[in-house]
């Protein structure tokens, strides 16, 4: 379900990719599920992952996602599936 408050989202992230990580040059860490959904690393409660990953990739995943979210006019609180292929 989709996240919108910016603190929330922060505090996924944080929990999931904590500053405090070392994260080598060129790579930045990614987490899943989505910092920006109820299901992020904090307000789940439940597991997460995080990998690093090249930084330039993740960025632009980052605005692949937000352009969905707004393309497709996903707001607080809706559902929505991700499909890996």
């Amino acid at each position: 379900m989709r996240l919108t408050d910016r603190r929330k989202i922060d505090q996924n992230r944080e929990k999931a990719c904590p500053s405090s990580l070392v994260r080598p040059p060129g790579k930045s860490c990614d987490e899943y599920p989505f910092a920006s959904t109820w299901q992020g690393a904090k307000h789940s409660g439940g597991e997460y992952s995080r990998r690093m990953i090249n930084a330039r990739q993740n960025t632009d995943a980052g605005k692949a996602l937000k352009g969905f979210y707004t393309y497709s006019r996903v707001l607080e609180g809706d559902r929505f599936l991700v499909w890996i292929r």
